[in-house]
């Protein structure tokens, strides 16, 4: 058993320093078996749906759930400083020193003689340090060398279409992009018309692709606004999947007219709330 003199902090030094004390004590011999085996890939996967976790407290409104994960959010950042102190990697501070120093370089308009008051003249002097500063110029043939390979596939498409912008290949207007929807759809149906699964499939690819295009392209992370509209859809069914057991409608097939009934009244409470 390890003896811990643990006490609330009053300011955040206190408190970042007793987080990693801990952590520091459960990956140590004495300490905990599962946190002993942790590494850098489990505490970044837990750090993903940590983060989500959060996400969802944020877009709830909950700031007793919000408190919570960003310190599970803590506690996995803090697992990976560690792992990586262990490992003579690097120590933690100076991952923070990078980082400060990057802050304070990339802000000259706010720490620099550089002016800009929108957030296009920001993003452009990051890009101006980025290249002319600290060097971080396009060198190699590859031209999406900097997109992790390990995105989800949502998340790639929006960060490949980022990259393509920078270099002017872009729609003008969004209705281009709503028009490419449609061109798209329009083939989705083409191809089922054909019955074949495999161009079945690269069509509905290439009309996922273009609906994240509309999405990046009027300011929406299409994985939140999917999380958004899992999270509605799984509510919306409870509430359905409750009235039906009260009325004592079965959820199969013959009796999908009644759900749909169902769905269509949770609908408009909904927008009458």
């Amino acid at each position: 058993m390890i003896k811990i003199d643990y006490k609330d902090a009053d300011n955040l030094s206190d408190a970042l320093d007793n987080l990693y004390t801990i952590i520091t004590l459960l990956r140590s011999p004495e300490g905990c078996p599962w946190d002993r085996v942790q590494t850098n890939k489990t505490a970044t996967q837990s750090l993903i749906d940590e983060s989500y976790e959060y996400l969802d407290g944020v877009i709830k409104g909950n700031i007793d759930s919000e408190r919570e994960e960003i310190g599970d959010v803590m506690i996995n950042v803090f697992m990976n400083l560690r792992l990586h102190e262990e490992q003579n990697d690097f120590k933690p501070y100076e991952a923070i020193n990078e980082v400060c120093q990057k802050l304070i370089r990339r802000h000259p308009h706010v720490f620099g003689d550089e002016h800009t008051d929108n957030v296009e003249g920001v993003l452009t002097l990051w890009n101006k340090v980025k290249e002319n500063v600290e060097g971080h110029k396009e060198k190699s043939e590859d031209f999406f060398e900097h997109i992790p390979s390990s995105l989800p596939p949502l998340e790639a498409s929006y960060e490949i279409q980022k990259k393509l912008k920078k270099v002017g290949f872009d729609w003008n207007d969004a209705n281009g992009v709503i028009d490419k929807v449609y061109e798209e759809l329009q083939e989705v149906k083409e191809a089922i018309a054909e019955n074949n699964q495999d161009h079945i499939e690269e069509e509905i690819g290439d009309l996922l692709f273009t609906v994240v295009n509309l999405s990046r392209f009027l300011k929406v992370r299409p994985n939140v606004a999917l999380y958004r509209c899992n999270d509605k859809v799984k509510t919306r069914f409870q509430k359905l999947f409750d009235a039906a057991r009260e009325k004592g409608i079965p959820l199969d097939k013959d009796h999908v007219d009644e759900m749909n009934q169902l769905w269509d009244e949770i609908k408009r409470d909904e927008k009458n709330d």
